[in-house]
């Protein structure tokens, strides 16, 4: 190809990219993410882990599309199942899972939450956030790592 064209696909690719989505957390935080026209999910907080005393998990979560339950999984890691079935999380989500929030939108639920991975220090765990459907597919997933000291077009979610 000739220079004209790769310059027209280099402007073309950075005119896509200036108009893409916001993040997946940034669509939860400001209220853009939206399942089946409903965009008003009940959001309520849950701990599974802690590393102080102070505070007490919480177990379960109940949700509109069933029982999101923490399980013990390899390396101390934290499986995470539906209604006893578990969920299949993309690897760069695999965690500890500490604390986090839950958008319940009906038939989808998001799950954003703080989980130490093997790349991360427990003093700076990454913000993890998966969006499961009744199935118990993860349909969407975002990963801001807990060494990034700019989150650029992530949205913190949990503080």
């Amino acid at each position: 190809m000739d220079m004209k064209c790769w310059a027209l696909l280099g402007l073309l690719a950075f005119a896509a990219s200036a108009e893409a989505a916001p993040s997946l957390s940034c669509q939860l935080k400001t209220g853009q993410f939206r399942v089946g026209g409903v965009g008003n999910p009940k959001v309520s907080a849950f701990i599974w882990a802690t590393g102080h005393g102070s505070a007490t998990p919480t177990g379960p979560i109940r949700t509109r599309i069933g029982r999101i339950d923490p399980v013990e999984g390899r390396d101390y890691k934290r499986a995470i199942k539906l209604d006893g079935k578990p969920i299949l999380l993309p690897p760069e989500a695999h965690s500890v899972v500490g604390f986090g929030k839950v958008y319940d939108f009906g038939g989808v639920v998001a799950l954003a939450y703080l989980g130490e991975r093997e790349e991360d220090s427990s003093a700076r765990p990454s913000q993890i956030v998966v969006v499961i459907n009744k199935a118990g597919s993860v349909i969407d997933s975002e990963v801001l790592p807990g060494a990034s000291l700019n989150p650029g077009k992530h949205c913190l979610l949990i503080d």
